[in-house]
């Protein structure tokens, strides 16, 4: 009998270049840097001991003169005991997979790759140290770029472009945590870009809704916290303003028009094994004819985890009749359920039989009874016909699915509208043609 060798892994060897996919790789968008230290930020306020009798805040100040970033919570912040540990830690978090917004321990490092300097503060209060430090974030990439046969190990670069101290100081009743980034460059200047940075931090962060322009907030707030485990909204401000939702009673649509939304509708997303995967909310509009205007903040139904937004607004645009319906409507659907994991980009979900579910229950709930409404209100429009000629029964049919058999993953393929559509989507697609309605005549006569 052959005798085996148990390997004990002293061959295993953590590259360097592991830390340039945690920086410049893992991030397309300069912006997603706010977005994963306002998480660590939060995710600190969560675990704070004293969150609900303390103001806490995030505050972010941007200064393009000298080219620097400051993101500060005033949370926990990090005992000094176990500062080093956590500081140097890559790729590892003590954070519960399901409660923290973030726990794969590279959210940090987001801001390395658009900065020469980076520097993280942080103190617990009643201590009298702080803990610093800093990356040489110029080094780190001139070592990532040269092409060397020996190339470094993770610990061996980290080593060389990281310092750590800890100074005296004197405000023991202070605790926070500090980022820092020096020397900040990115495409186009996105970074220092003000109105760029508000708008998507009131899309992505999770912040409260402005009840002077959403008249509905507090109906919201009030379901939500009544139904989700946990609905938080944050004190987040840039260069001293604060951050809301963009979320109004009107939205914008084509030609310079408006349309008004009249009521909210709630609804869960049911999951067959336990809890429901999430709840969420849609505002109704008042003529649901033509889309939002693109590029209008509020458009879309949006999908968060921890009250922070996963992907964009087109993320479930395929749980729909056609893509473009999910610009026809506002609202969010929050994710309530730990079967449902946001991957590292937090652009969607990890693979798994969960997600497949989760996206077919919103698209049999949400996105056909929507699509439904939307092509009979855009046949109305397009017949010059008054509701209240329409049959009571077929009012009765609007936002209500009629499908009871599973709903299959829908393909990014091209929708071929059936012949009665034809109209609708010509209305929907050239509403700006001058000779759309003699077109539409003529196709009535055929």
């Amino acid at each position: 009998m052959s005798k085996q060798t148990i390997s004990k892994g002293k061959s295993f060897k953590a590259g360097m270049y592991l830390l340039d996919s945690f920086t410049s790789g893992m991030y397309n968008d300069p912006l997603i840097i706010y977005r994963e230290y306002i998480q660590n930020a939060v995710d600190s306020i969560d675990m704070s001991s004293d969150w609900q009798d303390v103001p806490f805040e995030v505050t972010i100040r941007l200064e393009p003169g000298t080219r620097r970033i400051t993101i500060r919570d005033n949370a926990m912040g990090v005992p000094s005991a176990l500062a080093e540990e956590v500081l140097s830690s890559v790729g590892s978090s003590n954070k519960t997979l399901g409660k923290m917004r973030g726990f794969r321990g590279i959210g940090r490092l987001g801001g390395i790759a658009f900065s020469d300097r980076a520097v993280f503060r942080t103190k617990a209060k009643d201590e009298e140290l702080e803990s610093i430090q800093e990356w040489d974030c110029q080094n780190l990439r001139r070592l990532l770029a040269e092409q060397r046969k020996d190339a470094f190990t993770l610990e061996d670069v980290f080593l060389r472009v990281t310092t750590f101290r800890q100074e005296q100081c004197q405000n023991t009743e202070e605790s926070y945590f500090e980022v820092t980034l020096s020397g900040v460059s990115s495409f186009r200047n996105q970074l220092f870009d003000l109105d760029r940075v508000r708008r998507y931090l009131s899309q992505v962060a999770p912040v409260p809704f402005n009840p002077e322009s959403f008249s509905f907030a507090q109906t919201i707030d009030e379901y939500l916290s009544g139904t989700l485990s946990s609905y938080c909204r944050y004190n987040i401000s840039l260069n001293g303003e604060r951050i809301r939702k963009p979320y109004r009673d009107s939205v914008k649509i084509s030609k310079g028009n408006t349309d008004h939304i009249e009521g909210i509708n709630f609804f869960q997303i049911e999951n067959s094994k336990d809890r429901p995967f999430a709840h969420g909310w849609y505002g109704r509009r008042e003529k649901l004819l033509g889309a939002i205007n693109r590029g209008d903040d509020l458009s879309g139904i949006r999908v968060r985890v921890g009250n922070i937004q996963i992907g964009d607004a087109h993320l479930l645009d395929l749980c729909f009749r056609e893509p473009r319906f999910n610009g026809y409507v506002i609202g969010e659907i929050h994710v309530d359920s730990p079967r449902l994991i946001p991957n590292s980009r937090r652009d969607d979900f990890v693979d798994n039989t969960n997600k497949g579910a989760f996206y077919n229950a919103i698209e049999k709930e949400i996105g056909l009874p929507i699509s439904k409404e939307i092509r009979f209100q855009s046949r109305l429009a397009s017949n010059q016909v008054s509701p209240a000629l329409v049959p009571e029964q077929k009012k009765k049919e609007s936002f209500i699915s009629d499908s009871t058999e599973p709903v299959s993953p829908r393909k990014d393929k091209p929708v071929i509208a059936p012949p009665d559509d034809i109209p609708i989507s010509l209305q929907d697609v050239c509403q700006d043609c001058p000779n759309l309605s003699s077109v539409l005549a003529f196709m009535k006569q055929r």
